[in-house]
């Protein structure tokens, strides 16, 4: 069966380490790598605390290398950002926004352009207990138009799973960050952390709900706390498809998330 990190990592949102939503079960052996490729769109809404809406639409095209216990992931997101001129979308740091202290903070104005280039690897550690990977994400600063702080930051992460009778799933990730040093901000480490169920639906679609927790980098914005849910599904040998939703719990979670997304196999 294929792995359930790898058919989330094709399906989940743009910082796939950063916001998972599930968990790794044993790669898949095969004969050779495994390539895809995915692309899709995401809306999320909300005013994070500061009392002014912020709308950001982001269209994420990624692309998975699988060979053997090792996958590779890297994700280029275009962006459009409505709200006051000093918000940038988190990334990798896996929160939603941030705030630029070097722009004074306007009306509200609308940016668009590519986002930071993000690049993920994942192993899956061998053990007959759980299904467990390490993984680790750096977001190199590519970003357009201010969305991006023009600095790279570091993300580790574990996650673990445990298949019980009846399909059910039970998985928990912790994610740390590392973020880089641009002029005038003042970020520090963060920890993210999730957890949650996931079950088949049927021989060839997911459900999964999780809970998680996502500690701020910046003083200027409160911790992102949301429930999150969707349906993941294989369309045949070549596509799939995922649609997903969030609720924000918090201040600074958005307050509403809605995506969807379309891979191909290119074996």
């Amino acid at each position: 069966m294929r792995s359930l990190l790898s058919f989330l990592l094709l399906l989940t949102p743009v910082a796939a380490f950063a916001d998972e939503s599930a968990a790794p079960a044993s790669p898949e052996k095969n004969g050779g790598p495994q390539f895809e490729i995915s692309t899709g769109v995401e809306y999320e809404e909300g005013d994070y605390g500061t009392g002014t809406e912020i709308n950001i639409l982001s269209a994420p095209t990624s692309l998975k290398v699988a060979t053997g216990r090792l996958q590779l992931v890297a994700t280029l997101p275009y962006r459009r950002v409505e709200g006051p001129s000093n918000v940038v979308p988190g990334g990798v740091l896996g929160l939603p926004i941030l705030f630029d202290p070097n722009q004074p903070q306007s009306d509200n104005v609308t940016r668009e352009g590519w986002g930071d280039l993000e690049i993920g690897a994942s192993y899956f550690v061998p053990s007959k207990i759980l299904n467990m990977a390490l993984s680790g994400w750096v977001k190199l600063p590519t970003a357009e138009n201010n969305l991006g702080t023009g600095k790279s930051d570091y993300t580790l992460g574990a996650e673990v799973s445990k298949p019980l009778p009846g399909g059910i799933i039970p998985f928990a990730s912790v994610n740390y960050t590392l973020p880089g040093s641009p002029e005038g901000y003042n970020l520090q480490d963060s920890y993210a952390a999730t957890g949650g169920l996931a079950a088949m639906i049927g021989s060839r679609t997911q459900a999964y709900v999780s809970y998680r927790y996502a500690d701020n980098a910046s003083e200027l914005v409160a911790s992102d706390q949301r429930l999150i849910t969707g349906l993941n599904s294989r369309l045949g040998k070549a596509f799939s498809l995922g649609l997903y939703g969030s609720a924000g719990m918090s201040e600074g979670a958005p307050e509403f998330t809605t995506g969807l997304r379309i891979g191909v196999s290119l074996n």
